[in-house]
């Protein structure tokens, strides 16, 4: 029995529809015509997506990790950008290096209009605005990934806290305890200096092992709530802090949840820490190699070195 319903056509009926050019004998059954013409079962339809899923599955890592990398090349680029603005403030200020953390400096956004006037005052005690000239006003140096984006939106919607936060979170943190020296760990204060000597970097020709010491780094940190509670975690923070001051500052193990843990590094890039030095080269880093003190310090001699009286 044939699956096609079609009934089978008489003599008279095929000599009646002939046509020429035509065999008569030619059953005109639309079913068959569909069925003919037809694409894939639905089994095959399976097997194909199976396949297709396979695929997908197994370049979705790949994918992932050339992401990663591009990203990671590029904030290296921006890292040694960034160092190379603050060896010119340097050369343009007769050596002196740039101050990591000092209240009573001017600071202008692009319209040399004062930072202070604008928005929080604490805004222009950090580095990055008055780095900013050096940059050209172009943070694509200093604000990398979703900080762009964000920086983009808040210049034209809330212009005040584009100036804070521009100040707060930069990509990249500054060494600034041991480098320009940082006035929340007794930098410019005569009375630490008294006690414990001259322990930051001031001047460009002072720095021994240039090669050696970090200058800006992939930073993290936590912004305050309205209420003054911790938070969330975000990446970008204008200081980062060494393993050692006078004594240990870093937690035993470097932790995702609390920046603070490991000096607000952030290990964003393929779990490693895009790091700038002295000498304007840019490297990426895992956080266990930046335990060591003598790159953080001038004056360090171990990894475990710490600042005592007297300078030692």
């Amino acid at each position: 029995m044939s699956i096609f319903p079609c009934t089978p056509l008489s003599d008279e009926q095929m000599a009646a529809r002939a046509a020429p050019g035509r065999d008569p004998r030619v059953r005109r059954c639309p079913l068959r015509k569909i069925a003919e013409f037809a694409g894939f079962t639905l089994v095959e339809l399976l097997v194909v997506v199976a396949i297709l899923a396979l695929l997908v599955a197994a370049l979705l890592p790949v994918l992932s990790r050339l992401r990663a990398s591009s990203e990671r090349a590029r904030e290296i680029a921006a890292a040694r950008d960034l160092v190379g603005a603050w060896t010119q403030y340097a050369l343009d200020a007769n050596g002196a290096v740039l101050p990591g953390y000092k209240s009573g400096l001017p600071a202008y956004d692009a319209q040399r209009n004062p930072i202070a006037e604008q928005t929080i005052g604490v805004a222009a005690h950090r580095w990055p605005w008055r780095l900013a000239p050096y940059l050209g006003h172009d943070f694509n140096a200093l604000y990398v990934g979703e900080h762009e984006r964000v920086l983009r939106e808040l210049e034209t919607s809330d212009y005040s806290n584009y100036l804070y936060q521009t100040s707060a979170f930069p990509s990249f943190g500054l060494n600034s305890v041991w480098v320009g020296g940082d006035e929340s760990f007794g930098g410019f204060n005569s009375a630490f200096l008294g006690l414990f000597g001259k322990f930051y970097v001031t001047r460009i020709s002072e720095i021994s092992r240039p090669a050696q010491l970090v200058v800006f780094a992939s930073a993290r940190g936590q912004e305050a709530s309205p209420g003054g509670d911790v938070g969330p975690v975000t990446e970008g923070y204008f200081r980062i802090r060494s393993p050692f001051f006078d004594t240990r500052t870093w937690a035993a193990q470097y932790s995702d949840e609390d920046p603070a843990s490991w000096g607000n590094l952030s290990r964003r890039n393929m779990g490693e820490i895009v790091t700038g030095f002295a000498d304007g080269h840019a490297e990426a880093r895992s956080p266990e190699a930046m335990d060591d003190m003598t790159l953080w310090s001038n004056g360090a001699t171990t990894k475990a070195w710490t600042l005592t009286p007297g300078g030692g």
